[in-house]
């Protein structure tokens, strides 16, 4: 009985030391992982950040594209409508010319 309860307080006074490195090992390993995950984290949010500041970029630049797509009709709309007024007010010049060369 004696050898048992020798045998029992090696390994108490082992198991200690070892469950000690063992725990340090483990906390280690554990904080080695959460800092490549906050590392992902920090780099994802970089590119999650760059792609919204790319996507502000294109939406300004397809909204001035489209104001100025939207003057150039009003202009083209404008000048249009200037060529039919004056061909209704020439009209009646334009045909009687037309009649004269006949």
């Amino acid at each position: 009985m004696e050898e048992f309860v020798a045998l029992i307080a090696i390994l108490c006074f082992f198991a200690i030391p070892l469950s000690a490195i063992w725990g340090h090992h483990r906390r280690k390993m554990l904080e080695l992982q959460l800092r490549l995950r906050q590392g992902d984290d920090a780099s994802v949010r970089t590119s999650l950040e760059a792609l919204r500041e790319e996507v502000r970029t294109l939406r300004d630049t397809t909204m001035q594209y489209d104001i100025s797509f939207d003057a150039a009709l009003q202009r083209m709309d404008r000048r249009v409508g200037h060529i039919e007024r004056e061909a209704i007010h020439n009209a009646p010049e334009r045909i009687a010319e037309l009649n004269s060369i006949r």
